[in-house]
């Protein structure tokens, strides 16, 4: 009993189940609209059930089939108008076949004389009326089911969203990073108290930010480059001047957008992974190009003491994934690193 819910729960158990009784019902109903012999029989019933089952079955492959090469949503009409035609003739078809053969097993029986085109446009039209309500029902069924698959998916890349650019949230806000901030700017506070408080200002800039665009899918090319100033005016004072950024975006594409965070996890990367000192100066350039936003930085000595996991990237292409859906494109020469981001216009 145990195992007979088991199977029953499953779901392409409980399809098949689902198909067998329908067709078996429809085949029952059929044959109580034309009886073969006139005489009720358990053979005949049984006949035009599997008659049925076999056209549950046909409707079932070919619904696949329809599903595949026309889409429901975008072609609603032409997908209705082929799965009520298609269906129609193939169940006449299979209806067809089906009383020649009965009529091979029992020559006695012609169901095409006495009248049997009139049955058989009857059958073909009774057979319309069943094809046009299993068809609206169907697609009232599958629209229901698409909405749902809808909604459950773009709740799921909601949260993988958020996951995402919580990820770099928390790599912003990580007490590493500010332990250093806090040290650079103790240093400073003795030298220059001007260039103290911009310190402070640009820091309170970059957190202020962080705080209010990570629930924010895209933000405008300007917001970023402003929060990637900010943030790249910190290191600068950080490293003492051996970091140079170099923006060359033109205004009219200041409005583009794209994810939060994305230009300054590749300017916090390039910092992390190349060694900047008065022999080897960092350089970082950020440009606008067809489209896309290139992020390139030149390679100096390997700092020994970053490992590289390529976290920050792996997070930009699975936020441009699933918000932009275009690739990013990363080039990795002997002297330069560049990434390339689509904007969004």
């Amino acid at each position: 009993m145990e195992g007979l819910k088991f199977l029953i729960d499953r779901p392409k158990m409980r399809k098949h189940l689902f198909l067998i009784v329908l067709g078996f019902a429809v085949g029952i109903l059929f044959y109580a609209f034309h009886k073969f012999k006139g005489i009720p029989n358990v053979w005949e019933i049984f006949l035009n059930g599997a008659l049925g089952v076999a056209i549950s079955y046909i409707f079932d492959w070919t619904n696949l089939f329809l599903n595949r090469t026309i889409h429901w949503k975008r072609q609603t009409g032409l997908r209705l108008f082929m799965g009520i035609f298609v269906h129609l003739i193939a169940g006449l078809a299979i209806v067809f076949i089906a009383l020649k053969l009965y009529g091979i097993f029992y020559p006695t029986y012609d169901f095409f004389a006495s009248r049997g085109e009139m049955v058989f446009l009857k059958i073909t039209v009774l057979f319309f009326c069943v094809v046009l309500i299993y068809n609206i029902i169907y697609f009232a069924y599958y629209s229901y089911q698409y909405y749902i698959k809808g909604q459950l998916m773009e709740s799921q890349l909601q949260r993988k969203q958020t996951e995402l650019q919580l990820t770099a949230l928390k790599s912003q806000l990580s007490p590493h990073f500010l332990f250093n901030c806090l040290n650079a700017l103790s240093a400073l506070v003795t030298k220059d108290v001007n260039a103290a408080e911009q310190f402070i200002r640009s820091l309170a800039t970059s957190y202020q930010y962080t705080l209010k665009t990570y629930r924010i899918p895209l933000v405008e090319v300007a917001e970023e480059l402003k929060f990637t100033r900010s943030y790249y005016f910190l290191m600068k004072t950080r490293f003492q001047g051996q970091i140079s950024l170099d923006v060359d975006v033109p205004e009219p594409f200041l409005g583009s957008k794209i994810p939060p965070m994305t230009l300054q996890m590749l300017v916090e990367n390039a910092i992390k992974h190349n060694v900047s000192d008065m022999d080897n100066q960092l350089m970082i350039r950020i440009r606008y190009q067809a489209g896309f936003l290139e992020v390139a930085n030149t390679i100096t000595k390997p700092r020994l003491s970053a490992k590289s996991t390529h976290i920050g990237l792996h997070n930009i292409k699975s936020r441009y994934k699933l918000l932009i859906k275009k690739p990013i494109t990363v080039q990795h020469g002997t002297s330069d690193f560049s990434v390339k981001l689509p904007v969004f216009q």
